[in-house]
């Protein structure tokens, strides 16, 4: 049964932008793991690094 309580506080509009916003996020900073693994020498940009895309998920959930 689907859960409609976590969305009480924000909205469904809110949260569907904040849904697709950490999806693109996921998303982005996977195909540039990908292009990293291709070519070893290409350095990621900091904000797509495993560190900072964990913080930037875990800064986000914690909000709800």
């Amino acid at each position: 049964m689907w859960e409609w309580k976590h969305l009480s506080g924000r909205g469904w509009l809110r949260h569907t932008m904040q849904a697709s916003q950490m999806a693109g996020l996921l998303l982005l900073a996977g195909a540039e793991m990908i292009l990293h693994t291709l070519l070893p020498f290409w350095q990621q940009p900091q904000f797509l690094r495993v560190e900072n895309v964990a913080d930037t998920l875990k800064s986000r959930t914690k909000k709800e």
